[in-house]
């Protein structure tokens, strides 16, 4: 049998290259097997994290008892007549009377009528218009902007103008139906802006002011006694309280109440409640294995979830002082009596109902138990800032611990990767020296069988074995 070897490239020895390097390949692979579970358990671990972090969001409304409560208007009739708005940290609840018996209004002006707000009828010169420091700005006008509209622009174009320029159509004059109207841009006598003067030449039409309207200040009447306010949007018209006067009706009075808003507040304990329920459910999933479980890819008896599942769940059987210690009235309340418990799943079930009816019973007691300084949202911020504090926090050093292992699992596998690739290298440059010797030894053979009929390539046959 004569000597046989592929060329390079050839099949066999593609395959043999491709099963030693497929064997060096096992301790990479391994690595990447490893780095696989790292990086599904950081995954997992950035869900959880991130659950602390919704939770400490939450608690961040029940840091203090202006946070914690929630206030509500009731206007009754009122309520097309004025809006309400209340800064919760400041308004205190309360019952008034009210009436709005003025609206305020601008100063404003109207020009005489014309044919056509586009046509540069008005010719060149200049406008004199106040702005907002009190002096006055030229406002020049050319052959291209000598319109209604043009001169509107122009004004409004001007960010300091106190006035506000807007062309409008009044059809009591069909054949001149355009006008220009200049308004101030501020509501209430305050307010009040000077019109800006004309000096305008050449123009086909004669400009002028046609008619005017005085500014003038609102009137509202609470608990029977009238104030001023120097526009329809009043901030802090009570403390706290912001109104915008959108109707005047001064013989309908109204009464404007502002109370706790128990069910909202119900609502965000329920929503504190739910971010409780996400962690522990969380590390109830991981401790739910079989066999078909990978626990080396989760957290699975892990020691730190079970401390963190731990002290949530003694948190929620801690009494929470309320009242002066040295006083009678010193008491403790828990959260099962709130209406939040624990179910037989070893969830957390919050009883909306009841809650809100002791809120209504005692709502500065629940506050403090809830928001106070030794209260339940307190003590819940110490024990995440253990977890979620920068640095040293638990889950901070968790993290890094992650972070490190993957980094050194990467430089791991590049450097193999490396050592293999020239191995790859060696092993191609091995068998190309290998093909090159074969080559030579079937040309002599050739030439021995040419020259020795046949003989020599059988010597050199049982030479190489064949």
């Amino acid at each position: 049998m004569g000597l046989r070897f592929d060329p390079m490239g050839g099949g066999q020895f593609k395959q043999a290259l491709k099963a030693i390097i497929e064997a060096e390949r096992q301790p990479i692979k391994s690595l990447e097997t490893r780095k696989g579970r790292e990086d599904a358990r950081m995954k997992l671990f950035g869900e959880f994290k991130g659950k602390f972090s919704g939770l400490d969001r939450t608690l961040q409304e029940f840091s203090s008892f202006r946070k914690f409560r929630e206030l509500k208007v009731e206007l009754g009739d009122g309520s097309n007549l004025i809006n309400v708005t209340v800064d919760k940290d400041v308004a205190e609840p309360g019952s008034w009377e009210l009436a709005v018996n003025q609206l305020a209004k601008r100063s404003s002006v109207v020009s005489n009528a014309f044919s056509s707000p586009k046509e540069n009828v008005l010719g060149t010169g200049f406008i004199v218009a106040q702005v907002a420091d009190g002096t006055t700005k030229d406002i020049f006008v050319d052959s291209s902007n000598g319109s209604l509209q043009g001169v509107a622009s122009l004004i409004n174009s001007e960010p300091d103008s106190v006035v506000r320029a807007t062309v409008v159509q009044d059809v009591t004059d069909p054949e001149k139906p355009w006008r220009l109207v200049l308004s101030a841009k501020k509501e209430g006598v305050l307010g009040t802006a000077d019109i800006p003067e004309f000096y305008l030449m050449d123009g086909n039409d004669e400009f002028y002011v046609d008619n005017n309207s005085e500014s003038q200040n609102a009137l509202v009447a609470i608990d029977g006694f009238e104030v001023e306010t120097d526009g329809n949007s009043v901030k802090d018209f009570l403390k706290g309280v912001n109104v915008q006067l959108k109707s005047a009706a001064p013989d309908k009075p109204f009464t404007m109440t502002i109370t706790e808003d128990y069910q909202k507040i119900a609502g965000k304990v329920k929503g504190l409640v739910e971010q409780l329920n996400g962690i522990l459910d969380f590390i109830n999933k991981q401790n739910q294995v079989d066999e078909k479980s990978d626990t080396k890819s989760t957290f699975a008896g892990d020691s730190g979830l079970q401390q963190v599942e731990y002290r949530i769940r003694n948190m929620m059987h801690e009494g929470f002082p309320v009242g002066d210690p040295e006083s009678g009235g010193f008491r403790f309340i828990h959260m099962n009596q709130l209406g939040v418990e624990f179910s037989k799943t070893g969830s957390l079930d919050f009883k909306e109902e009841k809650f809100t009816k002791l809120l209504q019973d005692d709502f500065d007691g629940i506050s403090e138990a809830i928001t106070g300084p030794r209260g339940f949202a307190i003590q819940m911020r110490k024990v995440l800032e253990g977890y979620t504090r920068p640095g040293d926090g638990i889950l901070s050093m968790r993290e890094n611990g992650f972070r490190t292992r993957i980094k050194q699992i990467d430089e791991q596998i590049a450097s193999k990767e490396m050592r293999l690739q020239q191995k790859q290298q060696q092993l191609t440059d091995q068998f190309a020296r290998l093909q090159g010797s074969l080559n030579a030894l079937q040309q002599q053979s050739a030439y021995l069988s040419s020259t020795m009929g046949g003989g020599g390539g059988n010597m050199l046959q049982q030479l190489m074995g064949g």
